[in-house]
């Protein structure tokens, strides 16, 4: 089940999870989307860094949770795209997280740029984007044109 924080404990726990298993800082500007199941939070999205027209994308698993129900990617994207107007979403990635990397690309996002050994342990550090019109995941109305 998609949740959004109600409260400031519920956004602190969130921001925690994220820094947990993601290890991302938390910062005042983040917006939190999870997943719940069986009332254990399995899966945390932010949002955070808004600058112009883009913003930074962060995921965080529970440990053994794998999966990433549609239903919540289309809530992200959508909230990112449309409810904040973000044109583009950025991802920084270590290039030695494979796992990340492969889960990105997945996703739809493209390698942008690629800065060689300077992500920790001597990774490269991988800057990932998606923009609005490469987005699978958002629920496209058709155009009715009126003639």
């Amino acid at each position: 089940m998609i949740i959004y924080p109600q409260n400031p404990q519920e956004e602190a726990a969130m921001m925690a999870f994220l820094s947990h298993f993601a290890l991302v800082a938390p910062t005042a500007d983040m917006k939190c989307i999870g997943w719940e199941e069986d009332g254990d939070l399995k899966m945390v999205v932010g949002l955070n860094a808004f600058i112009g027209a883009v913003c930074q994308i962060h995921v965080a698993m529970a440990k053994g949770f794998h999966f990433t129900p549609r239903a919540l990617l289309t809530e992200v994207f959508d909230g990112a795209f449309n409810r904040f107007n973000v044109a583009k979403l950025i991802g920084i990635v270590n290039s030695l997280n494979v796992k990340a990397m492969r889960y990105d690309l997945h996703l739809g996002f493209k390698e942008e740029h690629r800065m060689v050994g300077m992500h920790d342990d001597g990774g490269d550090l991988v800057i990932l984007s998606m923009s609005r019109t490469d987005c699978k995941y958002l629920n496209r109305k058709p155009l009715i044109l009126v003639a």
